[in-house]
């Protein structure tokens, strides 16, 4: 079988082809890339994990102090029109976030649960 990691950056690699996104890193609860598309993006990687972790620290503050339920998305505006979006999700006792780059008038949704579907059984698969 393949190193699990290189089948995360090829299920990144097809959703980034299918939505013409610019940038997309799988990262763990904590901030280490798991693995990111590897297409010529002006986005580094591990700051784009870095960053999603704080914003997950800022939701879990908000969710706490107001009581609100999980958040599962977080996505951020940009003035032109693009979107980081950062999806939140679990396999097993693990916790990830798969954060996109996606341009104006880009759908997302359908890509990205695609992909967490494909890497939450690819990692049952392996474990």
């Amino acid at each position: 079988m393949n190193e699990p990691t290189l089948d995360f950056e090829n299920i990144l690699v097809q959703m980034n082809h299918t939505g013409n996104f610019t940038a997309a890193v799988l990262a763990s609860d904590d901030g280490l890339v798991v693995a990111a598309a590897p297409t010529p993006s002006p986005y580094d990687t591990d700051t784009i994990a870095a960053m999603v972790t704080m914003v997950k620290d800022f939701i879990k503050q908000t969710q706490t102090r107001l009581g609100l339920a999980d958040v599962d998305e977080v996505a951020i505006f940009v003035n032109d029109k693009s979107r980081l979006i950062c999806r939140y999700f679990g396999v097993d006792k693990h916790q990830f976030v798969l954060t996109v780059l996606a341009p104006p008038q880009t759908s997302y949704r359908r890509m990205m649960s695609r992909a967490v579907h494909q890497i939450r059984a690819l990692w049952n698969e392996t474990a």
